[in-house]
């Protein structure tokens, strides 16, 4: 066991881990670029979040919009009935989960469970 690279040997110059060396992975001097399917779903959330703020869509409303964006990409691979457990179940976890329960909080300003009352 070597510490502080004592009794291994050297690293070459561009080897492993090399910033710009001839082994760099590619593209890596690119800037990071967003797809315009990433920016639209970016905003559609930011959008359906600042008509939640605004009180255009109630926290219930917003919820729904917001289970229904997760489970859209499964509507195709399940049966109605696996997809409305699905739903459910997620819906569920979201009005009884503390964690989920405090980041719904933190962005709505309100629990869900709150909500009900």
């Amino acid at each position: 066991m070597s510490i502080d690279g004592i009794g291994r040997p050297p690293i070459p110059p561009g080897g492993a881990g090399s910033v710009g060396g001839p082994s760099a992975a590619p593209g890596a001097g690119e800037g990071f670029q967003v797809g315009a399917s990433e920016a639209s779903a970016g905003s559609e959330k930011a959008s359906s979040l600042s008509r939640l703020q605004s009180g255009e869509l109630s926290l219930d409303q917003y919820l729904d919009l917001r289970v229904d964006e997760a489970v859209a990409p499964l509507a195709n691979r399940l049966g109605a009935a696996d997809l409305e457990m699905v739903r459910s179940s997620l819906r569920t976890q979201i009005e009884t989960d503390p964690v989920l329960v405090e980041l719904v909080r933190r962005a709505a300003g309100s629990s869900p469970t709150e909500a009900d009352r």
